[in-house]
């Protein structure tokens, strides 16, 4: 290949002969410049570490390592701050089964929360994820335990309870009274020898409220010949309640009553000798002692 080069210095042009090897030689030369810039620009950035780059490199290690630490931070607030809920629980739940044992009337357990013959400066311990984890699942387990044992004791009571509302646990007569002729043997009060009085006598003021023992429906209200003005209340099991010689009836028939709803006035009708009330407690026809439900009724009250 032949190159003419023109030049305005010069008159006459001139002409210069490239072969392959001048092209090749050029390019070689080429390649030798670029290797080397390339060799050159590593080594600096390498062995010279460039300002720009290595304050980008600690500035990306930087803000990594501080948004390890504010999520480690965060998660440890959060597990400490559960700890705290499941502490509230279990306070709650320690009032919780003292206000059912109290109902209960069953002494609660001892807790040893005591620490005698100890002492020394209060240096708070470092919070541990793993600690916390694990003090989180052994309170949340304790919870659950506590939660039920409460639950199923507390619907005990609640049965309980109901179940007391329909024994006749309280007292007939309103106001003041005195025990008249007890439940047993006796002399009949008009003279005919040794009899069995099926219930307890009220004697209080004529016209007092004669008040419902326990909850009920009423099955009869009505005059009987000897019983006079009476009425019968059934609390169910047939357990049966009976108010005897009042002077005046406040119930009919089919009614419910609540424990210590009026049910009558007490008066003197009936086989008699003076106002009283004549209250009987009957479970499948036989007459049981009403002293037993009424002491159980004032023993539970002094707990």
């Amino acid at each position: 290949m032949q190159v003419i080069l023109v030049s305005s210095r010069f008159s006459l042009a001139k002409s210069i002969d490239v072969n392959m090897r001048h092209i090749v030689a050029v390019f070689g030369v080429f390649l030798l410049a670029v290797l080397f810039g390339s060799s050159a620009l590593s080594w600096l950035a390498v062995h010279l570490r460039l300002p720009m780059v290595q304050a980008q490199i600690e500035a990306m290690q930087t803000q990594e390592m501080q948004d390890k630490e504010a999520k480690t931070k965060s998660n440890l607030q959060a597990l400490a701050a559960r700890v705290g809920e499941l502490q509230a629980q279990m306070v709650h739940l320690d009032s919780l089964g003292q206000h059912l044992f109290s109902r209960a009337g069953v002494e609660p357990p001892a807790r040893g929360t005591s620490h005698p013959n100890e002492g020394g400066p209060f240096v708070p311990a470092p919070i541990d994820e793993k600690k916390l984890t694990e003090d989180i699942e052994a309170l949340s387990a304790q919870i659950e335990a506590q939660t039920s044992n409460f639950s199923s004791m507390e619907s005990r009571l609640r049965a309980d309870m109901v179940r007391r509302a329909f024994l006749p646990t309280s007292m007939p007569v309103a106001g003041p009274s005195r025990l008249g002729s007890p439940f047993g043997v006796r002399n009949d009060p008009f003279g005919r020898g040794m009899a069995l009085h099926e219930g307890l006598d009220f004697v209080a003021p004529y016209g007092a409220p004669v008040l419902a023992a326990a909850g009920g429906v009423v099955v009869n209200a009505g005059y009987h010949h000897e019983f006079g003005n009476l009425v019968e209340i059934n609390h169910g099991g047939e357990l049966i309640t009976r108010y005897a010689h009042m002077s005046a009836i406040k119930v009919t028939v089919g009614m419910m009553v609540r424990q210590g709803q009026q049910v009558g006035e007490l008066g003197s009708t009936g086989r008699s000798t003076g106002p009283h009330l004549h209250f009987e407690v009957r479970k499948n026809g036989r007459p049981i002692n009403p002293s037993d439900f009424l002491y159980a009724s004032s023993s539970l009250a002094r707990r």
